[in-house]
């Protein structure tokens, strides 16, 4: 079997995924605090799991492809119309989903630093990533953005909180921004994280759909940061009627059945996420002030996670600790996500003798 001559020219072309596992083979996690995917540390609601164990019992019927109920309560949680919603497994699949929907080879898309899986959505279409680094304090370029706009451009991405920086931009540099892209070109908003921030400025770009009809914007947001269910794959699209409907023919969009219970749950249960955040805020700033006290250069953030530069190598940083328990991640310097208490100090014990090593 000649393996080349079977697979696509764009598979052929495309680099191996930066999201693949850094771990080495074998590695097994289960016995390893998660520090290293920016998780839920408290996890779903009562609630949500009682829904969804419901949902199971009759899982041996398929459930309902276009996820209407699950629609209805995303619709009605933003005020805007059903048509206006598509879900899909995971934010992940709906990043893919807009990549079909709207990328052809050799289309150029606009980026920062942030989520490999943009990498992978415009690589595996052959179109072509610019990437335009971010600020010294790891803040979004805009001005970078908007002078990088060429002809050929299609989308511009924005992660707002950033993943893997953790920084944001505040709402009316964004719509400053928005106004000035060229009416032919995608925003892309990722607001995976964006319940987690606490500063007033840090907004939902979904009030454009409707205040910018003009304007071609997407807003990807998903159910397994603040809801927890990052196991159970829901995610979900707002954005006009006219490019949910283009959105809508490509595959990827459909959401279990339990996955639905879920979400239309945890949509209601306000309470219960509303104290998960209060402590996820909690562990963020002890960890923050830890780490700052160690001598770490720390990017505030405004999601569950902390990206921070220990001034040492990130990967030795990043193996020792492993040594030591705990999974943190090194996408760009060192980023450690937020845990229970109790695993945030057992990190921070296991930092301190880290940085003993090389004092």
């Amino acid at each position: 079997m000649n393996l080349e001559k079977l697979l696509s020219e764009a598979v052929l072309k495309k680099e191996e995924s930066k999201r693949a596992s850094r771990l080495a083979p074998g590695t097994d996690i289960s016995r390893l605090i998660r520090m290293g995917f920016n998780e839920h540390p408290f996890g779903m609601s009562p609630k949500v799991m009682e829904s969804m164990e419901i949902a199971n019992t009759k899982a041996n019927f398929y459930g309902d492809f276009m996820a209407i109920g699950l629609k209805q309560e995303i619709a009605k949680f933003y005020d805007l119309e059903i048509e206006n919603v598509l879900t899909g497994s995971g934010s992940s699949s709906l990043i893919e989903v807009t990549g079909t929907a709207f990328l052809n080879p050799g289309d150029e898309v606009l980026m920062c630093p942030t989520f490999a899986a943009f990498l992978d959505m415009a690589g595996i279409r052959q179109a072509i990533p610019v990437i335009v680094e971010l600020k010294e304090d790891k803040t979004y370029d805009l001005d970078g953005l908007y002078k990088a706009i060429t002809d050929k451009t299609k989308m511009i991405i924005i992660c707002n909180p950033n993943n893997p920086t953790g920084t944001y931009v505040g709402r009316q540099k964004l719509i400053e921004f928005i106004k000035k892209v060229p009416d032919n070109i995608v925003i892309l908003m990722d607001e995976a994280y964006l319940e987690f921030a606490t500063a007033k400025d840090c907004c939902s770009m979904y009030p454009l759909i409707n205040e910018m009809p003009e304007k071609p914007i997407v807003v990807l947001k998903t159910f397994s940061k603040y809801y927890g269910m990052a196991g159970v794959r829901v995610g979900y699209a707002l954005a006009n009627k006219e490019i949910i409907q283009a959105m809508a023919k490509c595959p990827n969009t459909i959401v279990s059945k339990a996955g639905q219970a879920g979400a239309i749950s945890a949509l209601k249960d306000r309470e219960y996420y509303k104290r998960a955040k209060e402590k996820v805020v909690e562990g963020m700033i002890y960890l923050e002030q830890e780490l700052e006290a160690m001598g770490c250069t720390v990017y505030h953030s405004q999601t569950n996670f902390i990206m921070f530069d220990p001034h040492i190598d990130p990967l030795m940083v990043k193996t020792e600790i492993m040594n030591r328990g705990i999974i943190i991640n090194t996408p760009m310097l060192c980023r450690v996500s937020v845990g229970t208490m109790e695993e945030n100090r057992i990190f921070i014990r296991a930092m301190k003798e880290v940085m003993k090593l090389v004092a």
